[in-house]
């Protein structure tokens, strides 16, 4: 009798992949390399930029193709951007998908008073930030 119960309570092991996948952006400022002028005014307007953003549903970011308001996404090497992502995010990073496209947005969604881009990459719903870019010097636009 012990021989069944303890084969009954044999679990068997099932590799979960992808068993949480989230709805809603995230983000990340582990691997911020250039944020040249960012002042206090600046931080509260990115924070609220950031609630507005991480409040939608993915799908409704993804849909929307007002890149004034929403997201924006760009090729790598069309941006031409010089500064380089942090290498610890390379080497972290190697087992995720690393995309050749940036995702940006923009912290002041009609550019007043200032021209001001986020800049960074989309990764399983996180937005990793690499780049804040204050008075819109870090490529042409």
């Amino acid at each position: 009798m012990s021989k069944s119960i303890k084969e009954q309570s044999r679990k068997i092991k099932k590799e979960c992949n992808h068993c949480f996948e989230p709805t809603h952006l995230k983000f990340n400022f582990s691997f911020i390399t250039y944020d040249k002028n960012l002042s206090t005014n600046l931080k509260s307007q990115l924070l609220d930029r950031i609630i507005f953003l991480s409040n939608m549903p993915m799908l409704i970011l993804i849909g929307k193709h007002d890149k004034k308001v929403y997201l924006e996404v760009a090729d790598k090497s069309k941006l031409g951007i010089s500064k380089q992502i942090s290498d610890e995010f390379e080497e972290k990073s190697s087992h995720r998908r690393i995309g050749k496209k940036y995702t940006i947005f923009r912290l002041y969604p009609n550019n007043e008073p200032i021209c001001a881009r986020i800049i960074g990459e989309v990764i399983r719903n996180v937005f990793y930030i690499f780049y804040i870019d204050i008075g819109c010097n870090l490529y042409d636009h």
